[in-house]
């Protein structure tokens, strides 16, 4: 049986939990939706299942279809990200929150310097396992 992962998060610390889940998980622009009337920011990628050790059956490692949703966004700042390249894919590499006194910053941060800075008042985000794991093409790998 394929274990599916669903976790929420409600605090900076359990965002930081679920951002260890998501490091390295390839997402296209075009997968990326901002709904300023519903407050919700949310992507759809391939996400790098860190947790899943497999490493006789599947020496690569593995990948799973993952969906991250974020509710409560008052504003949302791209650095770095064209949005007319919906074919680009963005390598995730970490997510923050931070508290600004009056609310909450999650940032969002990819390889090569791109980042979304999504406003709040405080944390609420879902992330969602999607499909059945596949094997991954190589395992990520990263430079000090």
């Amino acid at each position: 049986m394929i274990e599916s992962l669903k976790l929420i998060a409600q605090s900076p610390e359990d965002l930081t939990v679920m951002s260890t889940l998501m490091q390295d998980a390839t997402v296209k622009v075009g997968d990326m939706a901002w709904q300023p009337d519903e407050k919700l920011f949310a992507f759809v990628g391939n996400r790098y299942r860190w947790e899943k050790k497999s490493w006789f059956r599947r020496p690569k490692g593995e990948r799973v279809r993952a969906g991250l949703h974020f509710v409560g966004i008052s504003s949302v700042q791209l650095n770095g990200i064209d949005l007319n390249a919906s074919d680009t894919v963005l390598e995730l590499l970490d997510m923050e929150a931070h508290d600004t006194g009056v609310g909450t910053t999650i940032l969002l941060n990819f390889a090569g310097g791109g980042s979304i800075r999504l406003s709040c008042e405080v944390v609420d985000a879902t992330l969602t396992d999607l499909t059945t794991p596949w094997e991954a093409k190589a395992r990520p790998s990263h430079k000090d």
